[in-house]
Formats: structure tokens, C-alpha cells, sequence
């Protein structure tokens, strides 16, 4: 009787442990599946949120599209890229192209505005802005306007003039063009030392060059050599960022602007003269220079040499 004891109470150990076997294979299996629905709907429903959330976004700018227009164009162009995953073009082209000319159409219109009171506040300072909304000029410089970024960017002979873009607001910009009219052209510079620095210079580049004087000199590496010249003997010696004189470009560029308006190009008998580049090598900034003539006109220089006069 003992024995059959044993015998019943192994059976029903190993049927508890096969019932056990089973019940955590259903478990695993049923997590399994459940886990991967919840993965397939959570990206359902980060793909849905992705679409409705630049819909409300635009929603509400159209509430006031002409104060929104910035926020408007943004957010159209999300909801085009985002939408392609779960609407048909067919459904989402006609509503984007739509919201598209409403975005540029009071972006244009803000643009114009804010043109318009730029214009006021250069006149305060008497100075007439001229040129389309998007692209003014002042003086020798150009103020490109970026509605859609919000921002400035101001350039002289195709350089930028300010570290960064300057914030889409009418008093940043008018201290960014008094900063740097008075930075760029408002300096006392030596064009007769000038002169002669570039003589110099583009003797030394032609030697290094084993060019005969006289020949042609890369502009661009005579201005590198050209702003080597300027430093310090201590900075020669022991050269840091801090005892770095600069020399940038638009400096450079406006004084040839100024020695060529005055004619001023001679340097005991040997003038300078300006070899144009090709519109494929100009456009290449380590072999050509833009020197400018005004403020939206100019030439590619590529090269620089001195002829002798009696």
C-alpha cells in the first residue's frame, strides 16, 4: 500500500508539473502577442499624433493667418512631409498646395510690412533703403529678408557682415547696418601703406611661386599673405588668437573698392591692375575674389599683377 502511495503522489507530481509546463507557455506566448499589438498600435498612433498635431497647429494660425504666417508656413511644410504615411496624395496635395498659397501670399504680405517700417527707420537715420521687400540696399550693403526663417542676413560684395543672422526685428537690424558701416567703412585706413603691402606681397608670392616679377599672383593667396603681413613680430613668434590682428575680407575688399574709386592703384611707379575670372572659377571662393563696385554689382578677380609706368 505504501508503494502505491509513492506511485500516486509521483504521478500527480509529474501531471502538476506538466500543468505548470503548460501554463507558462500560454503566459509567454500570450505576452509575446500582446506585446507586439502594443507595439504595432503605439506606432499607429505616434504616426497619427505626428499628422493631427500640425493640423491643429495650423488650425489655429488660421484663426489669424496674416499675424500667423511664419507659423503657418512652417507647419504646412511639416504636415506635407508627415502626411504622405497615412494620407493618399490625392486626399493631402489639393489641401497642402492650398495652405501653401495662403502661407506665401501672408508671408508676402508680412514681408512688405515689415519692409515698410524698415524703410521708416533707415530714413530716421537718412538713409533711402532701395530694392524689393526681400533684397534692400543700403549704401554698399544688402539686407536680405527671410520671412520664413525670421531672420536677416546682411552682406557687402557677397560677404556676410555679422557673426550670425541677425533676428527679424527692425531696430536689431538698423544697429547691425550702423555696426557694420562703421566696422567696414568708417575705418582710417592707409591706402598708400596698403599699396604697398600688396606690391610686396605679390612679389613674395611669385617667389614662392618661382614666378618671374611681373607675372599674375592668386589674388586669394596674396590676400592670405597679405593679412600674414599685418601681424606683430611677437605674434610671429609666439602666435596666439589673442594677438592676432585681423584683416577680414570685407576690409580688404573696400579698401581696393576706395583705392579703385580714387585712383589710387600706383606704388612708386608700378600700378595694380585686376585679372577677372571665368564665371566657373569664380565661383569657387579659394581662387576668386567678388570685388565689388556697388552694392549689387561687380567682378570676379582671380589673379593681380603690377605693370611699370614711366
Amino acid at each position: 500500500m505504501l508503494k502505491t502511495s509513492i506511485e500516486r503522489g509521483e504521478k500527480a507530481l509529474m501531471e502538476n508539473e506538466n500543468l505548470n509546463v503548460k501554463e507558462t507557455n500560454w503566459h509567454e506566448t500570450l505576452t509575446v502577442s500582446l506585446s507586439s499589438l502594443r507595439s504595432q498600435l503605439g506606432e499607429e498612433v505616434r504616426r497619427r499624433k505626428a499628422v493631427i498635431t500640425p493640423i491643429e497647429k495650423i488650425l489655429s494660425a488660421l484663426k489669424d493667418p496674416h499675424n500667423n504666417a511664419v507659423t503657418l508656413y512652417e507647419t504646412t511644410q511639416l504636415l506635407a512631409k508627415v502626411s504622405k504615411t497615412l494620407i493618399s496624395p490625392e486626399e493631402s496635395e489639393p489641401l497642402i498646395n492650398q495652405l501653401n498659397l495662403i502661407a506665401r501670399e501672408k508671408l508676402s504680405d508680412l514681408q512688405f510690412s515689415f519692409a515698410r517700417d524698415l524703410r521708416l527707420a533707415f530714413e530716421e537715420k537718412g538713409i533711402t533703403l532701395e530694392g524689393p521687400p526681400e533684397k534692400l540696399v543700403a549704401g554698399l550693403f544688402v539686407i536680405h529678408v527671410n520671412m520664413a526663417t525670421r531672420q536677416v542676413n546682411m552682406t557687402f560684395s557677397r560677404q556676410p557682415v555679422t557673426d550670425k543672422k541677425v533676428k527679424l526685428d527692425v531696430n536689431r537690424v538698423v544697429s547691425a547696418y550702423q555696426r557694420a558701416k562703421r566696422e567696414i567703412c568708417e575705418r582710417n585706413a592707409n591706402i598708400e601703406e596698403l599699396l604697398k603691402q600688396i606690391f610686396e606681397t605679390c612679389q613674395r608670392v611669385l617667389k614662392l611661386g618661382d614666378k618671374p616679377a611681373g607675372e599674375r599672383a592668386p589674388i586669394v593667396e596674396c590676400y592670405r599673405e597679405l593679412v600674414l603681413t599685418k601681424q606683430s613680430n611677437a605674434f610671429r613668434k609666439a602666435p596666439s588668437k589673442g594677438g592676432f590682428l585681423d584683416y577680414p575680407k570685407t576690409h580688404f575688399i573696400y579698401d581696393m573698392l576706395v583705392a579703385r574709386q580714387e585712383n589710387r592703384l600706383t606704388f612708386e611707379n608700378n600700378k595694380l591692375n585686376f585679372g577677372p575670372s571665368t564665371i566657373e572659377v569664380g565661383a569657387d571662393s579659394s581662387k576668386a575674389l567678388f570685388l565689388a563696385d556697388s552694392a549689387l554689382n561687380g567682378h570676379f578677380i582671380k589673379d593681380i599683377y603690377f605693370t611699370r609706368e614711366n
